[in-house]
């Protein structure tokens, strides 16, 4: 049942997935954004409203333990995981190139950029910090999961409306994401295509073959959680960490200060072992369990 329902959803993200300007998308982003913040809300609510159920969760998935505790401050073996969700949750500077050029005012895009970035880490603290209130260690990869496990006949309705709110955030963030690798990809056939009309097929066609591609990957990934903590590790921290900052070294390592060579080289090093031992510890630790 989980297989076909996700080759419905690829089916249906299909006529969002073929639009090829920028205005259009960031309507959708819009619906997405507002999405996003509803079930962020949500969440946080529900915590309030709650409150601290761990101990509930555990007993209802047989976990209990000894010591009656399950909200532990520090577990080493899962901070591997939680430094690539974390990466994963700022991978979305494929997206900045189409942002900037669709801007009707293309000077305010730093400011935009930093309330963005703002924005996002308020959502992504606040969502941690509910969700780990109520649910300690025993929270799933998904804190809308745990939340509709722990959910009651009365809360039902606000079930299916947080799973729709879901469904709307991953759509707009799935052709979002898509576009700038698409139209690379169209960039590159453009030349050797004769018409305007062979360009809107190629790129649908394009659209259609990484919606495919997309859909093998959500059957047969392992998990969720490995998936976005592979993805934040390996691609994330490279091109949002690492190439900034060698990129910063090489255009103008002749005219930076000691202090500004050293918190590039910090950044280098730093983002390369992240990347290195998040990724084995990561491998190792999905295998083994």
């Amino acid at each position: 049942e989980t297989k076909h329902m996700i080759m419905i959803s690829c089916v249906l993200v299909i006529p969002t997935a073929v639009l090829r300007t920028p205005r259009l998308l960031s309507y959708l982003s819009a619906v997405g954004t507002i999405a996003t913040i509803a079930v962020v809300l949500s969440v946080a609510l529900t915590s309030v409203l709650e409150g601290d159920i761990s101990e509930e969760v555990a007993i209802s998935k047989g976990k209990v333990n000894d010591l009656g505790s399950y909200h532990d401050l520090w577990i080493a073996s899962g901070l591997p995981l939680a430094l690539g969700l974390v990466a994963y949750t700022f991978s979305g500077h494929a997206i900045v190139p189409s942002i900037y050029s669709s801007m009707k005012r293309p000077q305010d895009f730093e400011r935009m950029a930093t309330v963005t970035f703002v924005i996002v880490l308020a959502c992504c603290l606040l969502t941690a910090v509910a969700g780990y209130y109520m649910f300690g260690n025993v929270v799933d990869d998904q804190v809308t999961i745990s939340l509709e496990a722990s959910a009651g006949p009365k809360a039902e309705l606000a079930m299916k409306m947080l799973t729709w709110l879901m469904v709307l955030t991953a759509f707009s963030k799935f052709t979002l994401t898509m576009y700038p690798l698409s139209l690379g990809m169209e960039e590159i056939v453009a030349p050797y295509l004769p018409s305007d009309t062979a360009m809107d097929i190629t790129s649908s066609l394009v659209k259609i073959i990484l919606i495919i591609l997309s859909l093998l990957v959500a059957i047969y990934a392992p998990s969720f959680s490995f998936l976005c903590s592979l993805v934040g590790l390996i691609c994330t921290v490279i091109v949002s960490v690492v190439f900034p900052a060698a990129a910063h070294l090489k255009l103008f390592g002749s005219k930076l200060s000691i202090f500004e060579k050293l918190g590039d080289w910090l950044m280098v090093i730093v983002g390369l072992v992240v990347a290195v031992i998040g990724t084995i510890a990561t491998v190792k630790n999905d295998v083994g369990a």
